[in-house]
This record gives C-alpha cells, sequence and structure tokens, in this order.
C-alpha cells in the first residue's frame, strides 16, 4: 500500500483549525445543510462570496474547535480531509522568492504560526521518506493565481 499524508503526524496540532478559513465544497461532498457556514470573499475567487465555516468571533477559530480538538472529526469538509501544512510549505518552497513575496506582503494568503509548523512537518515528512506524497500542483496553481491578480491591484 502506497503512503499518502496521513503517513505524515499532525501529532495533535491544530494550528489548522484556529487559522484558516475552510471554504465548503458541495461539488466534492459538503453538506451545507450540516455545517455552521457564511458568505465570506476569499482571494481565491475573486468577486464573488463563497460558503465557508463559520469562525469564532473572539479567538477567530473554527466554531467546530474544542478543548480536546475537532467536533465533527469524522464529518470534516473536504479541505480538512485534504489538509496538511507540510503541503503548503513545500508548495511555497516551490514557488519563485518574487511570487512568495507577494504572497506575504498580502497577509492573508497563509498564516505564520501555520506556515511554521508546516516547516517543521516537511522537515519530518523528509526524514520519514515521505516528501513525494504532499502533491502540491493545486496549492502551488492557487499561489500563482493569487500573486498574479495581486500584481495587478
Amino acid at each position: 500500500m502506497q503512503a499518502d499524508q496521513n503517513a505524515i503526524p499532525c501529532d495533535g496540532c491544530i494550528q489548522c483549525c484556529k487559522n484558516d478559513q475552510v471554504i465548503l465544497h458541495p461539488d466534492a461532498g459538503d453538506d451545507l445543510s450540516f455545517y455552521r457556514w457564511e458568505p465570506i470573499a476569499s482571494a481565491l475567487y475573486p468577486g464573488r462570496s463563497v460558503a465557508a465555516l463559520k469562525r469564532d468571533p473572539i479567538t477567530g477559530h473554527c466554531t467546530y474547535l474544542t478543548a480536546s480538538g475537532c467536533s465533527i472529526h469524522d464529518k470534516r469538509p473536504s479541505v480538512c480531509r485534504r489538509f496538511h501544512c507540510a503541503r503548503t510549505a513545500l508548495a511555497l518552497e516551490k514557488l519563485p522568492h518574487r511570487t512568495r513575496k507577494i504572497l506575504r506582503r498580502r497577509g492573508d494568503v497563509f498564516d505564520a504560526d501555520l506556515l511554521d509548523r508546516g516547516r517543521d512537518r516537511l522537515q519530518r515528512a523528509r526524514e520519514m521518506g515521505l516528501e513525494q506524497v504532499l502533491d502540491t500542483d493545486q496549492q502551488v496553481a492557487a499561489f500563482e493565481r493569487i500573486a498574479a491578480m495581486t500584481k495587478g491591484r
């Protein structure tokens, strides 16, 4: 059996639940009637609003985050099932320096704490010989689209 990104341990980290806006994708199986969500503007979908999990207005964390972790882990959205912070770190490594600089300057594309955790998990993946399971094509393309839109501002 071939390893996938789930073989790279998160070790109970919940940084992604604290920082990332979770966009829901009904076409990927996310049932909007199950989740507490709100329409948001996203750099990935310029000019339109998209459904995203609600955030706690005080902490900014996902409303499903509890002291013991994700309260809907078995029914978490497709983005949560596919996400791994190591992929984000690797995707950023693959971008030209100028593109990374544009994304950093925007300030709304990735969180510094999450990226630090991603670098740590990427190093762990490399130690385990699992870097190749992190498919970064979609994330690199998304980062490039956001950077290109930013240049035109």
